[in-house]
């Protein structure tokens, strides 16, 4: 039995990480949530190349040669094939080329895309692809502070979020059987929220355990990184990594030239030495020259984290192998690594576990925003038996006010940064500065509006705005089917249509609790923050400093 001291003790833990960190958490999960289907927004936010026609597989051995001939610089970085045909890539065959830059300054770079004409001449075109999904990653990765401060910010927190884990469960041990199981829906909405969050968090914990590990290791694999270098490597580590990296490197042009395979026979060759792999591209080096290399990148089925930094090198005159980058044959160091992502990012087991991971992105994001609120109930005074309302503690105001403004801003600015994807696109210069620009100013737009009008009317107000910006998401889509003269655009492909799908769903959730939100407000205790009454009240006098 443990005693009711250190109970005490764990309890405190527990709600102080929670609160410190809570609303950096919220925007990590719920953005988090988002990139399990990174791949189908990007594909959704990406427009149709015109007269990019598919060029069939046989006749892509042609298209290399003319892109090679016409666009030398090409030939060393690289000639992308790809073999999927998804929205996100525009052409059968795709390059980057650097652009003149000042002494100094860093490297730009411009993409194209390519393909053949009815007569046979190449069509290039320059096209920026579309960074929305990485900008919602940024956002889950470092919310909003930039590296590398961002990802050390977010491993405290990360680190912090471990230990209310723990201290949570400390806490539920005595009675975790009865709370577990219990659900008291009724009146005191206090104890059913109560109930909920202990709930989701108990039935959950094995994903919380794992976010934070994860998350903890990536925001401080830098300083983890530099600290191995001194202590184990002397100062070598980079020679090592080089090292390790060789294989993925294709062979230094010789000048002698030589013919290539064709795709197609490549393709043949790959699956004859590394069975198994799924290549998604190929990429030629050195195209025309002797020592011309193709690497595949793709997935290898059955490993955890299969997705990230994986290839295999051939030689694209000889189709012998050159380098084997591939899950089942990494040192056993960088598999651990590769775990570490897979696990946190959902790289395995197929379409079921990013739904899942999904799902529990959500539940883990109303986690923190409800373990706010509970804060918020606990610390309210009651109305005394006269019938007068008290003051609220000062505290309990501002938190109630940010908690409604930094959660329902996220969800708001990037609903809305995903519907600028397609409107803004072809109105401005750079529509991926954009994309930040659009959710940066919903989010500090929703949390000024919470401190002005308090967290009552406030949590109505804004969750209609995320309920009109979710929803504008698949009114975009049908607007481009009904008129194509606003110059936006429709993909009819699964993925794009489970995006639209999706955000209907998800604004009529927002609806509801809208409407739920606002029942609260009007009927609920009147000395609540949550009270209509007292936000009537609150916005002619502000809460005064009161100790307690």
């Amino acid at each position: 039995m443990i005693r009711s001291d250190i109970l005490r003790i764990y309890k405190t833990v527990h709600t102080w990480t929670g609160i410190t960190c809570g609303f950096a958490l919220f925007i990590a999960f719920y953005a988090g949530a988002l990139t399990m289907f990174r791949e189908p927004i990007a594909r959704w936010a990406s427009p149709p190349a015109v007269g990019a026609a598919a060029v069939p597989l046989d006749d892509s051995a042609e298209l290399i040669e003319r892109v090679a001939a016409e666009h030398p610089e090409a030939r060393e970085e690289g000639i992308t094939l790809h073999l999927r045909g998804h929205e996100n890539e525009p052409a059968r065959v795709t390059w980057v080329e650097d652009t003149p830059h000042a002494p100094g300054q860093p490297h730009g770079h411009v993409h194209w895309w390519g393909t053949l004409k009815s007569d046979g001449t190449l069509l290039a075109k320059q096209e920026e692809p579309s960074e929305l999904a990485e900008f919602v990653d940024e956002v889950h990765r470092q919310v909003g502070i930039p590296d590398p401060w961002g990802s050390y910010f977010m491993g405290m927190v990360s680190l912090l979020y471990g230990v209310a884990l723990i201290a949570g469960v400390i806490m539920l041990l005595p009675t975790l059987v009865a709370d577990f199981f219990a659900l008291r829906v009724g009146k005191n909405l206090k104890r059913m929220w109560q109930d909920a969050h202990t709930i989701v968090g108990i039935t959950s914990l094995p994903f919380h355990i794992v976010m934070a590990v994860t998350a903890t290791s990536f925001g401080f694999g830098a300083v983890l990184w530099s600290a191995q270098d001194s202590v184990i490597y002397g100062g070598k580590q980079w020679s090592v990594i080089q090292k390790f990296w060789a294989p993925t490197r294709p062979p230094k042009p010789t000048g002698e030239m030589a013919p290539m395979l064709p795709p197609a026979q490549l393709l043949k060759r790959l699956q004859a030495q590394a069975p198994g792999y799924a290549p998604d591209a190929m990429t030629f080096y050195n195209t025309g020259d002797i020592s011309a290399a193709v690497k595949f990148s793709g997935a290898e089925p059955g490993y955890v984290g299969d997705t990230f930094l994986t290839s295999v090198t051939l030689s694209a005159v000889s189709g012998d192998m050159l380098g084997d980058f591939s899950p089942s044959r990494q040192e056993p160091w960088w598999r651990i690594d590769m775990v570490i992502d897979g696990l946190h990012f959902g790289q395995y087991g197929g379409t079921t576990i990013k739904w899942a991971y999904f799902f529990l992105g959500l539940a883990g994001a109303w986690l923190f925003y409800s373990g706010n609120l509970l804060w918020v109930e606990t610390r309210r005074k009651r109305a005394r038996k006269d019938g007068e309302t008290p003051q609220q503690r000062r505290d309990t105001y501002w938190l109630a006010a940010g908690t409604v403004g930094v959660c329902l801003g996220c969800v708001a600015g990037l609903s809305a940064t995903i519907v600028a994807a397609k409107w803004l696109h072809g109105h401005v210069g750079d529509l991926n500065r954009w994309h930040e620009v659009v959710y940066y100013a919903v989010f500090f737009a929703c949390i000024g509006w919470a401190f002005a009008r308090g967290a009552a009317q406030a949590s109505v107000e804004l969750l209609w705005l995320c309920a009109a910006a979710t929803v504008a998401i698949p009114l975009t889509t049908l607007g481009a089917l009904l008129l194509p003269s606003l110059g936006i655009w429709a993909h009819g492909s699964a993925a794009t249509i489970g995006v639209d799908v999706v955000a209907f769903i998800g604004a009529w959730c927002f609806v509801w609790i809208a409407r739920a939100t606002a029942r609260r407000v009007k009927h609920g205790p009147a000395d609540s923050v949550w009270s209509e009454q007292r936000a009537r009240q609150t916005s002619a006098t502000r809460p005064a400093v009161r100790k307690t």
